[in-house]
């Protein structure tokens, strides 16, 4: 559903692992792999990152399942080292980078219904069930940061690190490019925003004096695609899913109670109250949100325009209106630029981008801005937008110069492995750690076996 606006990364071992909701569950014959502290491993844990292998056209080897075993191991280890230290994730935090997951596979499946049909529950629910996995990759990323710090290298150290690769072990870099954009929302105007509440208002009226049926306005008017067609109904969940304005509503209420009309950042709502449970409640809402017509589409795509032509004429850079007038959180603080997900750097592979944007890009010379493109967020806000080719580079073997922040990123991430790896050696010197036997074949990079290779 629309109602959780929130901004991703599960720790791991290795690098960071790549924006990702886990797959829908299995039918797995369940059971304990591994003891970590008391933390256990489930084969329906391992099972499921074997699942998205599968799904993503990876081949699944005994290799590969042993890696991922490995960093479930250490996923629990740093978990319980966070609770020893007393590490808490903030309940924000979670809430954003569910948004953001959302946020992202909507527009790689293709929409919010596609991924509600894929996992067969409201986005709601979705949320709610991967809520503790998420807090839990969130705090072993917390976790993970104290252990590695604040990683530099200065530029001797980058050429020191590109020189000890063999050159015929330079990594081939794909065909990529580095680009920024700068989107302008279309904003309704307000009487438009008024004559939404008024409606809703009118709604609520009938529904208290018994005129109309809360069910049955849902299903006909509530524009969330998600809850609409089950009579406006969320289902049981936690507070904190929610975003805070809803929860607010929501905790003051009766079972049974209808609210007045409110606003979050999705538009107006009113609510019914069905069941609470402490923290947790199950309740009906009806969702209005004001749009903008045509005119403000159009006013959307002049102001972009008057702005890009303060940048060509050069009466302001590029980057400054990035940061200044830019409304695509995503990039405001980035002065535009667009990260790649996975790295999280700027580097993107052309086979990893959106058709569209590939198109647009494709047709820039470096520098070169495009004109405004009207696009929809997969929430249904609409605008325009520009993109800006910063780079590009054609398909070739790694190079310090034309590669530099590659090779940087490359020469860090190998100094924070090696402060990873003290420490997980030095942290199993005093952790109880038992994997059953059927897993003992495996060749790990960290010394798990020590305490289990002494049982019989």
């Amino acid at each position: 559903m629309v109602l959780l606006g929130m901004a991703l990364a599960a720790g791991h071992l290795q690098a960071q692992a790549p924006v990702q909701l886990p797959a829908p569950a299995g039918r797995y014959i369940d059971g304990v792999i591994a003891n970590v502290a008391g933390r256990i491993v489930l084969y329906s844990d391992l099972e499921g990152r074997l699942q998205q292998a599968r799904q993503g056209g990876e081949a699944v080897t005994d290799e590969l399942a042993c890696g991922q075993l490995e960093d479930l191991l250490y996923q629990q280890l740093l978990l319980e080292q966070a609770r020893i230290d007393s590490v808490v994730v903030d309940e924000n935090q979670v809430n954003a980078e569910l948004d953001r997951r959302i946020s992202y596979f909507e527009q790689q499946i293709g929409g919010r219904e596609k991924l509600e049909k894929f996992y067969g529950k409201s986005v709601t629910e979705i949320k709610a069930d991967f809520r503790e996995q998420v807090a839990d990759q969130l705090l072993s990323q917390q976790m993970q940061q104290k252990i590695v710090g604040d990683v530099r290298v200065t530029p001797r150290e980058v050429e020191k690190f590109f020189k000890s690769i063999p050159k015929d072990s330079l990594p081939f870099i794909n065909a990529g490019v580095e680009f920024a954009r700068i989107s302008i929302y279309a904003k309704p105007t307000d009487a438009e925003d008024r004559r939404v509440r008024q409606k809703l208002e009118e709604y609520r009226e009938s529904i208290v004096k018994g005129e109309k049926d809360f069910c049955t306005v849902a299903i006909l008017y509530s524009e969330d695609p998600g809850s609409a067609a089950q009579c406006g109904e969320l289902g049981m969940v936690p507070q904190g899913v929610m975003v805070p304005e809803f929860d607010a509503v929501a905790l003051s209420l009766k079972d049974g109670e209808i609210s007045p009309v409110f606003k979050t950042q999705y538009g107006y709502h009113i609510m019914e109250m069905i069941e609470r449970k402490g923290d947790r409640y199950n309740a009906r809402h009806i969702l209005l949100a004001a749009k903008p017509s045509p005119a403000d589409i159009a006013g959307a795509k002049d102001r972009l325009d008057s702005l890009m032509t303060m940048v060509r004429d050069g009466k302001m850079d590029f980057n400054t209106a990035a940061s200044a007038y830019n409304e695509d959180e995503e990039t405001k603080g980035t002065n535009g630029l667009v990260l790649e997900p996975n790295s999280n750097g700027a580097h993107w592979a052309t086979g990893d981008l959106d058709q569209r944007t590939f198109m647009v890009l494709d047709k820039l010379q470096q520098g070169q801005i495009s004109e405004p493109i009207a696009f929809e967020d997969p929430d249904g806000k609409k605008g325009y937008r520009v993109l800006r080719l910063i780079k590009r580079t054609e398909p070739h073997r790694m190079d310090l110069l034309q590669d530099y922040p590659l090779v940087q990123q490359a020469a860090e991430a190998k100094l924070r492995q090696r402060n990873v790896d003290a420490w997980v050696k030095e942290k199993l010197s005093g952790t109880y750690v038992k994997i059953i036997p059927a897993y003992r074949g495996c060749k790990f990079e960290q010394p798990w076996l020590a305490e289990a290779e002494q049982e019989p």
